[in-house]
């Protein structure tokens, strides 16, 4: 180029070039334009999580390639039976709705007689997978438009060019079909129809947005997938048994109505809001945090009174009660045979029987004192425990073995609950496991706090709790939500054979003590109640008469 700012000294060269320029800029403007919007097209579609949105933007990147009035797009249903509307824009009728507020009929793909519905441009787009482009729909005999026309006069319209695209996934498999009408030239915004070049960028984004939903689509399937396996192992730990079955599901439940209380919250927790991730850790966690007990012998977890294990042992020792008192009266029998020959018989044997009809009758009192002690939900005071020591001191008059096994012993002692110290091990012992186990699994990296969380929901914030002792800063806020719902719900919950439910009024207090006590998160337990979370889960849970508040 000259100093003077010309390309030549040839002014008719200039003016050329000058006339090039003039047309070739807005062109290269407009292909630089449309590189850029191309790949930001491609960034948005490859971040779209939501499939309606990702559907929504589909369409509206289309028509704005196209220069369309309007469009349509359909989604093979699962069984390839029909096309699914789902997304319908028009910029002349100012619509831009989903499925929710337009109600567009689905096309079938196929007749009653099972052969193949060719008479609608898009059901023969599915089955031949060309691309149709019609000049003026109400000119064509290839294809029935009944309804097209009957929307153009219940909305007063005139649909004319239309151009149908199958939208390929990655498997070449027809998953949709997009349907833009009424393309409009730019300067005049009249009716025209589909270019060549509108065409192909179409189809270019119908296949990439093919298979990015195809890809979404596997995504939400397989969260779709791991959540009912999710739950199915949750019911199947609430079955293992038969007292407890919803005590996972009522938990989950409970965590959640916490947590959106605190999200809800800006005084106490002002600075704390859960994420939908860590709200999704946290529904998880508390519906896996009994997975350690799939491991937990049946007969510990529904122990309903102190003797059980397979069966309740109190009827062998019963069986053996009776067999004492069999051979009570077989001794007594014997020393009044052997009395046979003396005198003065008749005051010896009534003496005999006076005696065996007393310790048959201590027996009786004994049984008596065994079954309350066996059966009891309530602790036991130190009456109770002397005469079970008293019991076990003495061994059968005939064979001279005791009257209690150790192991009989060591369970009627328990003071409180049903478990000894090596069956409350093994319990304990689930929340370990818990955390192995759910360590074992490839959690993705937003919900990886899933082990810890289900892992500590017996911790105390004094380091007291199990099975790590963790103190109040290694526990988290999932953790110590899902610690506070878990005994919330067995303090009052009515399937438990162990114990009496407590009403709201004695569970409320037990939980005020406990984070008094610095045992659980007291701000937690005093948004709980303030917020009235325990009265809304009370009146879906527990049974009227526990209702004392």
């Amino acid at each position: 180029m000259l100093n003077n700012g010309k390309f030549s000294e040839n002014s008719r060269i200039n003016i050329v070039i000058e006339n090039i320029l003039d047309e070739l800029c807005p062109f290269l403007e407009e292909q630089a334009r449309e590189i850029s919007e191309l790949t930001a097209i491609g960034k948005a579609l490859g971040t779209g999580k939501d499939i309606r949105a990702l559907l929504k933007m589909i369409l509206s990147i289309a028509r704005r390639f196209s220069k369309a009035d309007g469009g349509t797009l359909y989604l093979v249903d699962q069984k390839k039976k029909k096309l699914d509307f789902h997304v319908f824009h028009n910029d002349s009728l100012n619509i831009d709705e989903d499925d929710e507020k337009i109600d567009l009929q689905g096309v079938p793909l196929y007749h009653v007689d099972d052969t193949p519905n060719l008479s609608n441009v898009s059901s023969y787009v599915f089955h031949t997978g060309k691309i149709i482009n019609i000049d003026d729909v109400y000119k064509t005999n290839q294809f029935m438009f009944d309804g097209t026309r009957r929307f153009d006069e219940a909305l007063h319209y005139r649909s004319k060019s239309m151009v149908v695209i199958p939208m390929r996934n990655h498997e070449d498999d027809i998953i949709g079909i997009l349907q833009l009408i009424n393309s409009k030239d730019p300067s005049s915004r009249k009716i025209i129809s589909f270019g060549k070049d509108a065409l192909e960028k179409a189809a270019a984004l119908a296949n990439q947005a093919s298979v990015i939903l195809t890809q979404q689509r596997l995504i939400i399937e397989m969260k779709e997938l791991f959540e009912a396996f999710i739950k199915a192992i949750a019911v199947s730990i609430d079955e293992k048994s038969k007292h407890t079955g919803g005590h996972i599901q009522r938990v989950t439940e409970l965590s959640i109505m916490i947590a959106r209380k605190i999200n809800e919250d800006d005084i106490i927790f002002n600075n704390i809001h859960l994420s939908d991730d860590q709200m999704d850790e946290l529904r998880i966690a508390a519906l896996m945090h009994d997975t350690g007990k799939i491991t937990t012998p049946d007969h510990i977890i529904s122990k309903s009174s102190r003797l059980e294990t397979v069966f309740d042992r109190i009827e062998l020792i019963r069986t053996r009660w009776e067999l004492f008192k069999t051979n009570l009266k077989l001794i007594a029998a014997q020393r009044k045979l052997s009395l046979l020959d003396q005198t003065e018989k008749h005051e010896e044997m009534a003496r005999i029987d006076l005696m065996c009809i007393q310790k048959i009758e201590t027996l009786e009192t004994e049984m008596m004192t065994l079954s309350t002690i066996n059966s009891s939900k309530e602790s036991l005071d130190q009456g109770l425990i002397d005469q079970l020591e008293g019991i076990n001191e003495k061994s059968c008059e005939m064979s001279k073995n005791p009257y209690l096994t150790e192991d009989e012993f060591e369970n009627l002692c328990v003071i409180k609950g049903t478990l000894t110290a090596g069956e409350r091990e093994i319990i304990n012992n689930h929340a370990r496991l818990t955390e192995k186990i759910l360590n074992k699994l490839p959690w993705p990296k937003k919900l990886s706090n899933i082990p810890s969380i289900a892992g500590a929901h017996h911790e105390k914030l004094d380091g007291s709790g199990y099975p790590l002792h963790l103190n109040k800063e290694n526990i988290n806020i999932q953790a110590r939500i899902l610690a506070i719902a878990d005994i919330f719900e067995a303090l009052c919950a009515r399937d438990r054979p162990y114990k009496k439910p407590m009403t709201l009024s004695k569970t409320v207090a037990v939980l005020q003590q406990m984070s008094e006590n610095h045992l659980i998160d007291e701000d937690i337990v005093k948004l709980f109640f303030e917020s009235g979370v325990h009265i809304e889960y009370a009146k879906r849970h527990l049974s009227p008469d526990q209702i004392d508040l």
